[in-house]
């Protein structure tokens, strides 16, 4: 909503001494136009020089042989945004027109009768006058306002305090609202759910950007008023600004701690739990790492997913009335995510539903635990990445807890060769494969892991589970392998998933 002070209502014109004796003729609904310049027209050519809150005084002297003037002059008015038209009569003319009359009703232009006997030079002087010295209280008025608002900010007073003078000063409710539309804040304090029937709204901008509104439980506000919001917008930007900054420069401290803490730098307990609390980080709240991974275009700063994400972790974080981190490592995001016990849902089964509505998009997570151990959790969310994948490419979520035991396998093999032992099991399977370009492996591996169900398999593998049954008859057949023995079984699952997990990239 756009206000200029610089005027003053044409009802407020009318009220001038020196008007008393005018008549509104028409024009009734425009009573409110601003009237900002006067000027005396004696001439027919008013194209281009008319402007927007310019009051016309004229005898109609430059229009007396062509009556079809009159009205198209209203028309010009009106399209530029005029604020009405004053005429003498009774000299040059016998009277107003008719037609000028009716367009001044029309288009809301007030078209004014002056009498006959006032010059013109007092008219515009009074005027104006008028305007001028408004122009200085509301300008004298604005500084004021601006000095107490500004006062409140530097003296760090909050945005509470803010809006509380700002509702005195317009003697209205008012509420501050966020990008979203969620109120910031309001005064009073319980207005923070009601609408008024009519209200005045104001963007509330920072570094070129809506960051907000402002709105007014009013259905109008004087010049005065109006310099007041003005202010006010101005003071709620510097506000909010503040506020930003000093948002920033928390997480981005935060954002630097977390670092160390995933780097696993040498810091003490105490150092721990004191720079912690320094950033709003409660020794009590327990704590386990996510990483993400998937399509780039996703996991761009400005992508949807993104967007969405941060926003569900504000939320989550919100509900729990803990903070979590979002960090960029690499192609990967590492999410930092704290939790009070307050939740009935756990982090692993929120970002869960939400990662499985996304394409291309894979999650890992870390197990629970103390601030202190969560560079723990970051490698074991890192490893259920690694070994999920290497296991299932369909899947989108590994959970460390349930990969734990194929990771000390992974960690074994470092220290004892199983390979004679996977070799003599499945040695001629994968053999097989090489040679002949099939993955009877992947299906075994399958077959093994859902318990010896054929439905589950051809799932896994988008085949007929009459598929399923010929390759595993090939297998038996080719690799003399016997699955119906519980103990056989289960060393050819421990055979094919080491194969698996040291030879899939």
């Amino acid at each position: 909503m756009g206000m200029n002070f610089n005027g003053m209502t044409v009802r407020e014109m009318l009220q001038l001494p020196i008007m008393r004796d005018a008549l509104l003729i028409s024009g009734e609904k425009g009573l409110d136009r601003i009237v900002r310049y006067i000027d005396i027209m004696e001439v027919p050519d008013i194209q281009g020089w008319l402007r927007e809150g310019e009051m016309i005084l004229t005898t109609g002297y430059s229009m007396r042989h062509d009556p079809s003037l009159f009205p198209k002059l209203v028309e010009h008015l009106a399209r530029v945004g005029a604020a009405g038209v004053a005429v003498k009569p009774e000299r040059f003319i016998a009277g107003i027109p008719q037609e000028m009359i009716d367009k001044g009703n029309e288009y809301d232009i007030p078209v004014i009768q002056l009498p006959v006997g006032i010059p013109y030079i007092d008219i515009t002087h009074s005027i104006m006058e008028r305007i001028l010295d408004k122009q200085a209280v509301i300008l004298r008025r604005s500084e004021e306002v601006y000095k107490t608002l500004t006062n409140l900010v530097l003296n760090n007073s909050g945005l509470q305090v803010v809006a509380d003078n700002v509702a005195e000063l317009l003697q209205s409710p008012i509420r501050v609202l966020d990008r979203s539309g969620e109120v910031l804040i309001s005064s009073p304090r319980d207005a923070v759910n009601e609408t008024a029937a009519r209200e005045l709204r104001w963007n509330i901008i920072v570094d070129n950007q809506v960051v907000g509104e402002l709105v007014v439980a009013r259905e109008r506000l004087d010049e005065l008023e109006l310099v007041c919001v003005e202010q006010a917008r101005l003071v709620f930007s510097l506000e909010i600004m503040r506020r930003k900054i000093a948002h920033d420069t928390e997480t981005r401290l935060r954002g630097s701690f977390f670092e160390e803490l995933l780097m696993g730098l040498p810091l003490t307990l105490q150092e721990i739990e004191t720079r912690g609390r320094q950033l709003g980080l409660l020794p009590e709240w327990s704590w386990e790492i996510a990483m993400i991974e998937g399509e780039a275009s996703h996991l761009e700063e400005q992508a949807p997913f993104m967007q969405k994400l941060q926003e569900l972790i504000l939320q989550q974080s919100g509900n729990r009335k803990t903070r979590s981190h979002v960090i960029r490592q690499g192609e990967r995001i590492i999410l930092i995510l704290s939790d009070h016990g307050t939740s009935s849902k756990d982090w692993t089964s929120v970002l869960s539903r939400f990662v499985r509505s996304w394409s291309q998009i894979r999650i890992g997570f870390g197990t629970v635990t103390p601030l202190k151990d969560i560079q723990r959790s970051c490698v074991e969310a890192k490893k259920a990445l690694l070994i999920g994948t290497r296991l299932n490419r369909e899947r989108t979520i590994h959970i460390y807890k349930e990969l734990e035991l194929f990771s000390l396998l992974l960690d074994c093999s470092e220290y004892v060769t199983f390979d004679s032992l996977v070799d003599s099991h499945i040695g001629k399977l994968t053999a097989y494969d090489q040679e002949n370009g099939t993955d009877l492996l992947t299906t075994l591996y399958y077959y093994l892991e859902s318990g010896g169900s054929l439905i589950e398999t051809a799932n896994r593998l988008y085949i007929h589970r009459n598929s399923v049954k010929y390759r595993m008859d090939r297998i038996k057949e080719i690799a003399d392998i016997d699955v119906d023995n519980m103990q056989k079984r289960f060393t050819y699952y421990f055979c094919t998933t080491f194969h698996l997990l040291k030879n899939q990239g």
